[in-house]
This record gives C-alpha cells, sequence and structure tokens, in this order.
C-alpha cells in the first residue's frame, strides 16, 4: 500500500527537475506525493502525477532584471541569508499544510530550511537532497576555494539568526541543530564529488536523475547537416547581454547552429539582429538540443554538466558563482571540458575555443568513459529505493 511522501523545495529550475523522475518513480509504484512549489514550477510537477502545494516564494523571480550577482567574497552568505529569508516567507505557508496532511516522510532539499523545520517541529523522519557538490569536515566549497564567510556588518551570524527564527515558529533550536537526516541522497555521480571517499554510508550518490520532459516542446534542428552549439547560462545570474552578443559575433554567419537561451532577464532585441543560423530564446528543451549539440557553452551547472556529458557534448565552462567555480574545475579535472577566459572572451577567443574543442580527440575519449561509468548509477529508480527504505 502506498504511502504519503513529502517534497519541500527551493523553486529554481535547477533544484526541482532533477528530482521530477524521482517523484514520478515513487508514483509510480503506489506513493501519494505532495510536492510544494511555485506556480512557474507547478506544470512540470503535475505531470508527474504529483499533487502541487502551491506556495509563494519570496526569492527573485526569473524574469527579476534588477537581481544581481552577488561579489564572490559575498557569496556564501548572500546565499545563506536569501534561503533563510526564503524559509521565514514559505514555513508559515506549509507547516499548516503538512500538520493537516501529515506526510509519512519528508524529503527535502538541503537549500529548503522550511522542510527542514517542518520535520523537526512535526517529528517526521526525513530525507535531504541536493544537486550541488556536498561539504563535511574534509571538504567544502568555501575551503577549496579560499572563500571566507562573514555575515554582514550589524547582523548576528546565521547560526543565531537560524536559532533565532526556530524558535520564533516554536521549533527547538537545539533539535534543529542535532537533527539528522536518515539519508542524504547526492543527485550526481560520485566522480563529481571532491574528495568523494569522505562521504560516508548515509550519503547515496545516484547519478543524473533525467526522465522525459512531457511540459516542454521539442526540438530538431532546422538544418540537420549543420553542427550545433547550446550556449546556456542558466535561470539565475544570467542577465549578460554583452556575452551573448561576443557569442553571436563568434559564432553569427558561421557553419554552426546556433542556439542561444537568454533567460528571462534579457530581452532578446538587446542583442541586435540575429543573424540565420543563430536562434535566441529564452529557454529551449536542453535535453533536446544536446542531442544534437557538438559543443555546450555552460555556467557550469550541475543539471546541465551531467545532461552534457549523458548526451556526449565538451563543454567550455563561463561560471558565474562559487558553486558553479568548482564543477568547472572537476569538469577540467576529469578532461570533458575547458574553461572560458574569465575576463570578457573576445569574439576571435570564442570562437577558436569552440572549433578547438570538438577537434580534441583526448575530451571525446574522457566523455566516453564517463558515459559508461553513468550507466552503472541508478539515477531516479536508486533514489526512490533509498525513500523507500526511510519509510517507518
Amino acid at each position: 500500500m502506498g504511502r504519503h511522501i513529502a517534497f519541500v523545495n527551493a523553486p529554481t529550475i535547477g533544484e526541482v527537475y532533477p528530482t521530477l523522475p524521482i517523484v514520478a518513480e515513487l508514483v509510480r509504484r503506489g506513493h501519494r506525493v505532495s510536492y510544494a512549489t511555485v506556480a512557474a514550477r507547478a506544470e512540470a510537477v503535475a505531470a508527474t502525477g504529483a499533487l502541487v502545494v502551491p506556495y509563494t516564494s519570496g526569492l527573485p523571480a526569473e524574469s527579476d532584471r534588477d537581481l544581481r550577482r552577488p561579489e564572490r567574497a559575498d557569496y556564501i552568505a548572500t546565499v545563506r541569508e536569501g534561503f533563510l529569508g526564503e524559509a521565514r516567507t514559505t514555513l508559515p505557508q506549509l507547516a499548516p499544510y503538512f500538520r493537516d496532511d501529515r506526510p509519512d516522510l519528508m524529503v527535502y532539499g538541503m537549500q529548503s530550511l522550511a522542510g527542514r523545520l517542518i520535520a523537526v517541529r512535526d517529528e517526521l523522519p526525513a530525507v535531504q537532497f541536493q544537486s550541488f557538490q556536498a561539504a563535511n569536515e574534509h571538504w567544502s566549497i568555501a575551503r577549496h576555494l579560499g572563500l571566507t564567510v562573514t555575515p554582514r556588518p550589524g547582523l548576528p551570524e546565521h547560526q543565531v539568526q537560524l536559532d533565532t527564527f526556530a524558535a520564533e515558529q516554536g521549533v527547538d533550536p537545539d533539535a534543529v541543530r542535532a537533527f539528522q537526516p536518515l539519508a542524504q541522497l547526492l543527485l550526481y555521480p560520485r566522480f563529481m564529488q571532491f574528495r568523494a571517499e569522505t562521504f560516508g554510508e548515509r550519503h547515496h550518490f545516484t547519478g543524473p536523475c533525467t526522465g522525459p520532459r512531457a511540459f516542454q516542446p521539442r526540438w530538431t534542428p532546422p538544418e540537420p547537416g549543420r553542427p550545433v552549439v547550446l550556449i546556456s547560462l542558466g535561470t539565475v545570474y544570467n542577465r549578460l547581454p554583452g556575452f551573448y552578443r561576443t557569442c553571436v559575433e563568434a559564432l553569427g554567419d558561421s557553419p554552426w547552429q546556433v542556439v542561444l537561451a537568454v533567460g528571462e532577464r534579457t530581452d532578446p532585441a538587446e542583442l541586435g539582429p540575429a543573424p540565420g543560423n543563430v536562434t535566441v530564446a529564452a529557454s529551449v528543451p536542453q535535453l533536446d538540443v544536446l542531442a544534437h549539440a557538438a559543443v555546450f557553452v555552460t555556467h557550469a551547472g550541475m543539471g546541465g554538466i551531467l545532461e552534457a556529458i549523458r548526451a556526449g557534448v565538451p563543454m567550455l565552462t563561463v561560471p558565474q558563482t562559487p558553486e558553479q567555480e568548482v564543477n568547472a574545475l572537476r569538469v577540467a579535472e576529469l578532461g570533458v571540458g575547458r574553461p572560458l577566459d574569465p575576463a570578457a572572451p573576445t569574439p576571435g577567443a570564442l570562437r577558436a575555443a569552440v572549433e578547438d574543442l570538438t577537434s580534441d580527440q583526448g575530451v571525446r575519449d574522457a566523455l566516453t568513459r564517463l558515459q559508461t561509468d553513468l550507466r552503472t548509477y541508478g539515477g531516479a529508480p536508486l533514489a526512490a529505493d533509498v525513500i523507500e527504505s526511510s519509510l517507518p
């Protein structure tokens, strides 16, 4: 007999999309899944068969042009503040719902403090998941990059803020500190994790959790015999019209079919007239495009990296955050991509980098090895197995 499993997650595409095949698998196995998400993700979540539990996010919308990338030294503190603020916004919306319809298990994203606090408050067994490299006493993004984390002037330390918020919500701060999920799902392969050998048996490297996206339009190349380059900097810190103009100048009127996904924060008109071989869109069905692509210019988000490896597509990385920086470093170490010059690349340098990458047999061989490795991972069925094994 199926059980009630709740998912509470951050609203970004990079966090939601990897969970959809897991939810679909749990629904297929007969479980009732309640998934808390925002209106922009509701169609995608509902397509899995889950019940959408709607909430309004306090995070900037994907069309918000005022969002600015934090200074590198401030990034971690800014992210912590942002997700604590999101918990302040979402917990009052979600806590009553899950009190009235108590789940048998809480599955929450690492950045979703609301899910964690509900699990502690209601004494629910829980599984945590994340789609970015995990930290422990041996490794973290901050230590790897030599970043320090300091609170904003006039604000207490993050843990003090979290303790205060928990107490305000009637949750014992000591219980929150002591809380440990039964399992942690890392929605990527072990080879993407720095110091992977230091993570114990509670950490489950699932490999990529990828499935059909019926909620997206299909895509095929307009000119099947012409090579495709996909360019995307994700859905968050993607307002870089100058970079996109460089891409158009570099690859316009070239042998390439260029698919340029600029996000909702950039008006395609800002790039000027697009040559006939360049398609500019807010978003594209990335799995379909990668199936035909020869090169992927990417911000090095974990989801896109895994989709590219799975499709056998080499990468040029343009990371925008520390999290993406360590991903790009790992991509280079694994030999399946190269970084673009962090300074603004010239059109000539960008075009040369694209062309050089396609002719590198070493990169092709590395991609083949990692594709073989990926096939050894359980993906969404493995994640569903871990979740089921955590049910009381």
